[in-house]
C-alpha cells in the first residue's frame, strides 16, 4: 500500500500553496494565460455543482454512479481489452485500445500542461474510489474522453453489419454507457461541466481520426515489414517524453506511461501476430462452438485464468528484474529524472520494495459510499483552491485580488450544506497524499512492464492457448 504522506504546506513551494502569480512565473506566459482564462469557469462552477448535489443526490444514486465511474478508468480498458484479444476480436480490441490510450495521455498531457483544479472540497462533496484521482487535475475529463471516443467508435463499426434491431440497441447501450459515466464525474463532484466538455471534445476528435484513418491503423499489423509498427512504437516512446511538467505532484503522467507503454508492445506484437498462423488460430473460438455449454464453459474460464495469471506473473517479474538492474545505472551515469522523483543517488536498493501483483486502483476491502466519499482537502492542488475560496469568502475578492462576490455575507461560508462560522484548524495547513513514493526508475519500469503485457496480450497469450488447444 501506499504512504501516506502528511508534510507541512509552507514549507514546499511546489505544494501549490502561494499566490496566482506562482503559476505565472513557473509557466511559460501564454500558458500561464491560457489557465488564466479558464481558472474563473472553474471556480464558478462550485457552488453550483455543491447546489446540484444537495438536491439530486441518493444512496442509490451514489451507489450507480460510484460504480460506473469505474468503466470509464484506464484500468477498465487494461483489464477489459486483452480479453477481446482472446476471443477473436483483435481488431476491434487494438483500435480500441489506441483510442484509449490517446486519450489517456492526451487529456494527462492537457491536465498538467493547464494545471486547472478539480471542483473545491467542500462545499462539494468528492465520490471516488480511486484515492490517486483527487490528485490530478480536473480539465479536461479523461473519463468522458475515453467513454464517448470509445462509444462512437464502437458504434461506427458495429452498426455497418447488423440489423437495425440490433443497430437501435447497440446505440442505447452506448448512449447509456458514456451517458453514466459523463453524467457520474458531475454527479460525484469530480468535474465541472467545463472539465466534461473539454473530454467530450477530446473525445470525438480521437474518434473522428481512428475512424477516418482505420484502414490505414489496420494495415500498420498486415504490411510485410515491421518497420511501419516499430517505427509508430518509437513515436509513442517519443511522446512520453514531451508530456510537461506538472506545478504540483500528479499522477497523471504514471498513467500515460504506462498507456503508451502498451501502445508499444501492442504494436510489434499485433504484427508478429498477424503473420502467425499459430497466433491467429489461438485467438478463435472454434473450440467453444464444437464444445457442449460446460465444456466451453471451462475453456472460457481456463482462457481467462491463464491469460490474466500470465500477465501479472510478467508485472511481477518483470518490475523486480528492472528494481534490481536499473538503480546502478542510473547512479553509475547519473541520469536525470523527473520532477517529484527520488533520484537514484538518493537511495541504496530497492530489492525490500514491495510489488504487488495487481496495481492498487481500487481498495477491494472498502468499496462502500461511506469509505468513497470525501470531504476537504486530498491534495497541494485542494489546498491552494482552499486559499483563493477563503480570500473570495472573507475579502470579497478572487485569487488575483480584483473585486469579486460575497459581499456582506463573507463571515460565514457553505460547508456541508450549511452555514457555519470559519475557524482556524491546523490541520488544513498539512497535505495528505496518499499516492506512494516514485522512484527515478519507476518511468522505466513502466515503459517496460506494460510493453510486455501488451506484447503478451496479443502475441505470447494466444500461442498458449493454441498450445494448450484451447483455441481450436
Amino acid at each position: 500500500m501506499g504512504k501516506k504522506v502528511f508534510k507541512p504546506a509552507v514549507s514546499d513551494i511546489d505544494a501549490g500553496t502561494h499566490h496566482e502569480r506562482l503559476y505565472d512565473k513557473a509557466l511559460h506566459p501564454w500558458r500561464a494565460k491560457l489557465r488564466r482564462s479558464l481558472i474563473p469557469l472553474v471556480r464558478a462552477e462550485t457552488p453550483h455543482l455543491a447546489t446540484m448535489q444537495r438536491l439530486v443526490r441518493t444512496p442509490l444514486l451514489d451507489q450507480y454512479f460510484l460504480w460506473t465511474a469505474n468503466l470509464g478508468t484506464h484500468t477498465f480498458f487494461m483489464v477489459s481489452l486483452p480479453i477481446l484479444v482472446w476471443f477473436d476480436t483483435m481488431s476491434m480490441a487494438k483500435s480500441v485500445a489506441c483510442i484509449a490510450a490517446f486519450g489517456v495521455f492526451l487529456s494527462g498531457f492537457v491536465k498538467d500542461f493547464m494545471c486547472l483544479p478539480r471542483p473545491l472540497s467542500p462545499p462539494v462533496h468528492r465520490l471516488s474510489m480511486s484515492k490517486s484521482t483527487s490528485l490530478e487535475y480536473g480539465f479536461p475529463s479523461t473519463h468522458s474522453t475515453n467513454s464517448i471516443s470509445v462509444a462512437l467508435f464502437v458504434v461506427a463499426v458495429t452498426c455497418e453489419s447488423v440489423s437495425p434491431e440490433a443497430r437501435a440497441l447497440i446505440k442505447l447501450g452506448a448512449i447509456v454507457y458514456a451517458g453514466s459515466v459523463v453524467m457520474g464525474r458531475i454527479y460525484c463532484g469530480m468535474h465541472t461541466f467545463t472539465d466534461v466538455v473539454g473530454g467530450s471534445i477530446l473525445a470525438y476528435i480521437l474518434y473522428w481520426f481512428q475512424w477516418t484513418f482505420k484502414d490505414q491503423f489496420d494495415g500498420l499489423f498486415t504490411a510485410e515489414t515491421i518497420i511501419p509498427t516499430l517505427i509508430a512504437a518509437a513515436i509513442c516512446l517519443a511522446l512520453v517524453g514531451l508530456h510537461p511538467d506538472p506545478i504540483e505532484r500528479c499522477p497523471c503522467f504514471e498513467d500515460s506511461v504506462c498507456f503508451m507503454g502498451v501502445l508499444v508492445g501492442v504494436f510489434p506484437g499485433g504484427w508478429l501476430c498477424a503473420h502467425s498462423d499459430y497466433c491467429t488460430m489461438g485467438q478463435q473460438t472454434l473450440a467453444l462452438v464444437h464444445s457442449s455449454a460446460p465444456v466451453a464453459v471451462a475453456i472460457v474460464l481456463a482462457k481467462l485464468v491463464l491469460g490474466v495469471a500470465s500477465l501479472f506473473l510478467w508485472r511481477i517479474a518483470c518490475k523486480r528484474v528492472c528494481y534490481f538492474i536499473l538503480p546502478p545505472i542510473y547512479r553509475a551515469f547519473n541520469l536525470p529524472h523527473r520532477k517529484f522523483e527520488i533520484g537514484a543517488r538518493a537511495y541504496k536498493s530497492l530489492n525490500r520494495e514491495s510489488i504487488h501483483p495487481i496495481p492498487s486502483v481500487l481498495d477491494l476491502h472498502d468499496l462502500s459510499v461511506k469509505h468513497a466519499e470525501h470531504v476537504g482537502i486530498q491534495s497541494s492542488i485542494d489546498l491552494h483552491e482552499k486559499r483563493a475560496y477563503d480570500k473570495v469568502q472573507y475579502r470579497g475578492t478572487n485569487a488575483d485580488g480584483e473585486e469579486g462576490g460575497c459581499g456582506g455575507n463573507c463571515n460565514e461560508r457553505l460547508h456541508n450544506g450549511r452555514h457555519t462560522k470559519d475557524v482556524y484548524d491546523p490541520t488544513t495547513e498539512l497535505v495528505a497524499e496518499d499516492a506512494p513514493l516514485r522512484y527515478d526508475v519507476d518511468i522505466v519500469t513502466k515503459l517496460i512492464v506494460y510493453a510486455g503485457i501488451g506484447c503478451l496480450a496479443v502475441f505470447g497469450v494466444p500461442l498458449m492457448f493454441q498450445f494448450c488447444g484451447l483455441s481450436s
